[in-house]
């Protein structure tokens, strides 16, 4: 192989493996094993619960708004049937934890999987993982709150701005 040959090769290889993510190590059954139970001390399967349940109160609360009447009874069905299938999209296979196993093969090294999962077998880490669907159900909240309270002003100000477009639209959406 000629010297300038040789460059352009060794410049190639140097930008590949720079233009690589920083977690891409090979995704091993060993790795794979771990990001699952890593997944599992987390409490994504908690996450997935709480998806499952805060999509089924949205769900019900629509029907209620929709149907004032109604029965209890056909909402207990609507419940059991949109949560059982959301928690079961979860673990199934190819469900929400086995699309999840890449994502953080290609963001984690498996010695960093390795330095998460002893996290979250400290104290803290335990602390972490049993507070997270709280907070992520109070941080919905709050982000709905505040999507509510801007609503008013956004419409008011995407409309001038338009408005100064020449775009008139009847009604903001």
């Amino acid at each position: 192989m000629t010297a300038p040959r040789l460059a352009l090769s060794l410049a190639l290889c140097l930008l590949l493996a720079a233009a690589a993510p920083a977690g891409a190590d090979e995704l091993t059954p060993a790795k794979q094993a771990d990001i699952r139970l890593l997944l599992n001390v987390a409490g994504s399967g908690a996450v997935g619960r709480q998806l499952a349940q805060l999509s089924t109160q949205h769900i019900m609360q629509a029907l209620r708004r929709q149907r004032p009447d109604i029965p209890t009874r056909t909402l207990a069905v609507v419940e059991r049937e949109v949560g059982g299938m959301i928690r079961e999209s979860v673990d199934a296979p190819g469900g929400m934890l086995d699309r999840m196993v890449p994502l953080y093969a290609g963001t984690f090294t498996h010695q960093e999987i390795r330095e998460l999962l002893a996290f979250y077998n400290t104290p803290t880490g335990r602390k972490a993982a049993a507070s997270m669907p709280g907070l992520m159900r109070q941080g919905q909240q709050i982000g709905e709150s505040m999507a509510r309270e801007m609503g008013p002003e956004l419409k008011r100000r995407l409309k001038a701005a338009l408005s100064k477009e020449g775009v008139v639209l009847d009604k903001m959406p």
